[in-house]
């Protein structure tokens, strides 16, 4: 797992889901897999282990993890990772464009402009 950031703004169980999250979408962690246990996370990430608790919860609550009644905690849907990492990636963004006073329609003509000319240097 990645390093957390305590100065990001944001809490430190979502870092900690976010990066196993990645982890999956990056193929580190495949479907049915176990995960590190919240002591070896905890421990790995130098952080409480309740914090490693209550993103675990978090990602079982969303489906990314599944945990028979006293195993460990599994990947379960590993597809969806990669999909719900760039889903929260754009909610934050059209957020972002919000507060900068763009709408979503502006986010969209700026992400296609991109595209395109990320297609024309490529090419």
């Amino acid at each position: 797992m990645k390093p957390l950031d305590p100065g990001s703004g944001l809490p430190l169980y979502l870092q900690v889901a976010r990066a196993l999250q990645e982890d999956i979408a990056a193929g580190v962690l495949q479907e049915g897999d176990p995960v590190p246990s919240l002591r070896e996370a905890a421990a790995e990430l130098r952080i409480n282990v309740h914090t490693v608790g209550k993103a675990w919860k978090e990602l079982e609550r969303e489906g990314v993890l599944v945990r028979e009644r006293g195993g460990p905690y599994r990947v379960g849907a590993a597809a969806e990772a990669a999909e719900d990492l760039l889903r929260a990636d754009v909610l934050a963004l059209l957020e972002r464009a919000g507060a900068l006073g763009l709408g979503d329609r502006d986010v969209v003509a700026l992400l296609l402009d991109l595209v395109e000319a990320r297609a024309r240097t490529s090419a």
